[in-house]
């Protein structure tokens, strides 16, 4: 069996038509797709009536077309950002209100995953039918979770355990131990070990069952994140960022006692690579998701051995 995994897509348009696509490219038998998939920024298109003024990553730009327009407005889609056409008048009162900048954001947030599981329900049809499963993480506002449920051709993963092809057993949770960001799923490491034992527990068979957990076991080589300063800026050393575990000792200590089959995790976009804890092959294929490039991993397994054969990380 195989099975293609990747994670953190944070909103980016590109990287989700070809996380869709990755079925039929890499002859999975399953996707998954781990949490973070939402992104992280709005842009204003400032419409004047005669002309539409954006700036995005640093580039001031003056569109005069509906053409322009569109192709600029897939660029920032493509990254993972959102657009938001409005009134220079609309765009000063935003400024000034960070609850209703925070409603838009949220509205354009859904809307995209309307989108995408539109279109998950479109193209995973005949001889594309393969099982697809998708969770949010930690950055991620709840307000997708019923969206993302509502799909005909994703199963929505969250404190389940849900089957997979040849009786494989999906444990997943896409909780965090707490970041400098607080993000909306964000907890402290106790409640974390809570969320993480609750779905571990109702996995009838640990040695034949992936554990779709977000955030990484800490000090796993997966789990190397950036140190930060006080003012929450990179902390710089002669060899370039200086770098740390964050990941969660909760995590940790739930792979350890259970020993599932795999662990599939993400969080940390920099940490890209796969690393036993105990018997478990746990994996972060990374992230580059605003250059619109999908990293993953495909994982084959051996079903009568019920072991993995092997795991190679992607980028496509």
């Amino acid at each position: 069996m195989r099975i293609f995994y990747a994670s953190d897509i944070h909103g980016s348009d590109r990287c989700f038509k070809k996380f869709l696509n990755a079925a039929a490219f890499y002859k999975a038998d399953a996707l998954v797709l781990g949490g973070d998939i939402t992104g992280k920024a709005i842009v204003p298109l400032i419409d004047s009536g005669k002309e539409v003024r954006a700036t995005f990553l640093g580039t001031d730009y003056v569109l005069t077309s509906e053409e322009e327009i569109t192709a600029l407005s897939q660029r920032i889609a493509d990254t993972g950002y959102y657009v938001h056409r409005c009134s220079p008048e609309d765009a000063a009162a935003f400024r000034e209100d960070d609850a209703a900048l925070q409603r838009m954001f949220v509205t354009r947030i859904v809307e995209r995953i309307e989108r995408w599981m539109a279109r998950a329900d479109e193209r995973l049809t005949g001889d594309a039918a393969v099982p697809c499963f998708i969770n949010a993480g930690n950055d991620d506002p709840p307000d997708i979770d019923e969206v993302i449920d509502a799909a005909e051709r994703v199963t929505f993963l969250e404190g389940r355990v849900v089957p997979m092809p040849a009786g494989l057993e999906l444990a997943s949770c896409g909780y965090a131990n707490r970041t400098p960001w607080n993000c909306p799923r964000d907890v402290e490491e106790p409640e974390l070990a809570q969320r993480l034992d609750a779905v571990a527990s109702q996995v009838s068979d640990p040695s034949w069952a992936l554990f779709n957990f977000h955030c990484p076991p800490y000090d796993s080589q997966i789990d190397a994140g950036p140190k930060l300063d006080d003012d929450f800026r990179l902390r710089q050393t002669a060899g370039g960022v200086e770098m740390q575990p964050v990941g969660s000792t909760a995590c940790r200590d739930v792979i350890e006692r259970y020993q599932p089959l795999m662990g599939l995790h993400g969080h940390l976009h920099e940490s890209r690579g796969t690393v036993k804890v105990g018997r478990t092959v746990c994996v972060n294929p990374g992230s580059e998701y605003t250059e619109g490039v999908l990293r993953g991993a495909v994982i084959d397994l051996h079903e009568r051995k019920r072991k993995v054969k092997n795991c190679v990380l992607t980028t496509g």
